[in-house]
């Protein structure tokens, strides 16, 4: 009789080569863990048939592939920045504005450091290395005139990092913001009522021939 399913289970005479268990049942070897049996590809060798990737040194694990029990190994992050020059520290300067204000995105901010120009500005994260001391930071943002002015006083120290904020107002008048974290929007909620009140407005001078009929 067949058993498609294998052999059901209880006591069985060993096969011919094939050693004897324990008594007791399973007991691994003292010493570590057990070796891998006679056909299972060991960790770091290709399997057996396959043969060796070239480039590949004895022990060296394949792409793609993880020893068994191992989590999956996660990618490698993207490019980061280098340290600054030795003496010498960084500020990250983070500049954003209101969603809304998508036409700020043809403008970029302008950056004067200490009573002259800096570097180019952009909208996103900007790394300028400074020596040590305490540094003016004014940032704009020019646009058919300059507006959104701040001014923050950053000290840098050898080999530090410091990271500050900018966001212009939501409308093209008044002063910005800047600081050590991300800061609010100014004058956002004045644009909300000046948006509110022209959509009032214009639903008024929509409505108001049908009202008087």
């Amino acid at each position: 009789m067949t058993h498609p399913y294998g052999q059901p289970p209880g006591n069985h005479p060993p096969q011919q080569g094939q050693p004897m268990p324990p008594p007791g049942g399973y007991a691994p070897p003292s010493g570590g863990f057990p070796s891998a049996p006679q056909g299972t590809p060991q960790p770091g060798m290709p399997p057996q048939g396959m043969p060796p990737q070239p480039g590949m040194q004895p022990g060296m694990q394949p792409p793609g592939m993880q020893p068994p029990g191992m989590p999956p190994q996660p990618m490698p992050a993207g490019p980061q920045l280098p340290p600054p020059p030795p003496g010498m520290g960084r500020v990250v300067l983070d500049c954003s504005y209101f969603p809304l204000a998508f036409i700020l995105a043809l403008f970029k901010p302008t950056i004067t450091i200490n009573g002259q120009p800096g570097p180019p500005g952009v909208w996103g994260k900007l790394p300028i290395d400074l020596p040590p001391g305490q540094h003016h930071i004014q940032v704009h943002t020019p646009y058919l005139w300059a507006f959104g002015h701040a001014v923050a006083v950053v000290p840098v120290a050898a080999g530090q990092q410091v990271d500050v904020y900018y966001k212009p107002p939501a409308i093209a008048f008044g002063a910005g913001a800047i600081g050590p974290v991300p800061q609010d929007t100014p004058q956002l909620g004045l644009t909300l009522g000046i948006m509110g009140g022209i959509f009032v407005l214009c639903l008024l001078l929509v409505l108001l021939p049908t009202l008087m009929l």
